[in-house]
């Protein structure tokens, strides 16, 4: 908080009139005027509560027990704001961690995503290959399957010609035994 006196450089200025203590004092400040009037009661206040407590006090003695006091109260707030801010730290730590991890979780989530698509399409090329092989497979079997047709014909057509060349050998060699015989006889 910044006050300065009525002479004091102020950028942006509040200026009012507090009462303390039954004095007047112009208190000049960069905050709202309420909150100007607001502190000045609050010091008001804390002073009569001094002065009733011992009403022989002078003036002085008042204002520096009660700025004594308002010290104690302060020092006492900022002690209990920092324990209560140590009680927060630990969960905001925590907090923070689990935040990067879930940004890190997000990103290789994202990562996997991308590789889910990837492999995707790549098993889509590989269905359609899949798709083509199994076609020319087929067409191959079938091939193979006629081949093996006209290789059973063909070898119908040997059995056929190696039977009637046999059955020729067994006619030539009756043949030559008959001719042998027959120059025998003649």
């Amino acid at each position: 908080m910044l006050f300065r006196g009525v002479d004091g450089l102020v950028d942006k200025k509040n200026k009012v009139l507090i009462k303390i203590n039954g004095q007047e004092y112009p208190i000049v400040g960069l905050e709202p005027k309420d909150y100007l009037l607001k502190v000045g009661n609050y010091v008001d206040e804390k002073m009569e509560e001094v002065r009733g407590a011992n009403q022989r006090l002078s003036t002085s003695m008042i204002a520096v027990l009660t700025s004594i006091n308002m010290a104690d109260e302060l020092l006492k707030l900022e002690e209990k704001l920092e324990k209560e801010q140590g009680k927060y730290e630990e969960p905001l730590r925590k907090f923070e961690e689990m935040k990067n991890k879930c940004e890190n979780l997000e990103s290789a989530l994202s990562r996997l995503e991308e590789q889910n698509q990837e492999l995707k399409r790549t098993n889509g090329n590989l269905e359609k290959f899949k798709e083509k092989y199994e076609t020319e497979t087929l067409e191959l079997k079938q091939e193979v399957k006629n081949q093996e047709e006209e290789n059973k014909k063909a070898e119908d057509i040997i059995n056929e010609l190696q039977n009637k060349l046999f059955e020729n050998q067994i006619k030539l060699v009756q043949a030559r035994k008959q001719l042998e015989k027959h120059q025998k006889d003649s």
